[in-house]
């Protein structure tokens, strides 16, 4: 029985996530419901983060809250870890008192990603893409 070595270039591997992964404008689409506020108020939101590329972003959204429309100015911060997974976490458009938080997948080429509302009692997700 014959065993072979293999030796495998680090250029093939794709390079880790990081904070830097997401750098610049991202256009992104939403939906869901906030039971614990409205229930059963379906939400829609159309908008642009801009990443930083350490942690902080800016963005603004245009929202439809059950046909209450709304433009809102959004800021927060995010994480990325090496698996392309990471949180973002900013102030609630309707508690300004209260913070939404996220968990976010990110395309390893951070062109592309998607979240999820990870507070109890809402549903939400939103999908981003440079």
């Amino acid at each position: 029985m014959a065993v072979g070595l293999f030796l495998i270039s680090t250029e093939c591997l794709p390079s880790p996530c990081s904070v830097g992964t997401l750098k610049g404008q991202y256009v992104f689409t939403g939906r869901g419901f906030i039971e614990a506020l409205e229930p059963g108020v379906q939400r829609m939101h159309y908008g642009v983060f801009v990443f930083d590329g350490q942690g902080t972003f800016v963005g603004k959204q245009s929202s439809s809250r059950g046909g209450k429309v709304g433009r809102e100015k959004l800021q927060g911060v995010y994480t990325v870890d090496a698996d392309c997974s990471g949180t973002m976490t900013f102030n609630s458009i309707l508690n300004p008192k209260a913070q939404i938080h996220w968990d976010v997948y990110i395309a390893e080429d951070g062109r592309r990603g998607h979240m999820i509302r990870m507070d109890e009692g809402n549903m939400a997700v939103r999908s981003f893409e440079k």
